[in-house]
């Protein structure tokens, strides 16, 4: 199981959503895989099934919605890909 992040993470992620800033997301499953989420909006976090989860839409190639819940120990990296200040990156 990966390391929960930390307070100062997860206050980023939450300005974030507030601020309706697009992510790249880096997450690293079970097996030690990385996965990469590009270009994304985080739309909530809260608690799901005991963990910890943020959720996010992206699209799929066929244009359509996609929402997704990462567990947020899952994730590894993740940065906004704007000017904007504050700065938004993890880590």
């Amino acid at each position: 199981m990966n390391k929960p992040l930390s307070c100062g993470a997860q206050d980023q992620l939450e300005a974030a959503i507030i601020q309706r800033r697009r992510l790249s997301i880096t997450c690293r499953d079970a097996a030690g895989e990385e996965h990469d989420h590009v270009n994304v909006l985080p739309v909530d976090i809260g608690s799901h099934d005991g963990h910890e989860c943020l959720t996010i839409l992206t699209s799929d190639n066929a244009g359509g919605i996609l929402k997704i819940q990462l567990n947020t120990a899952d994730i590894i990296a993740f940065q906004a890909r704007d000017l904007m200040d504050p700065t938004i990156r993890h880590p």
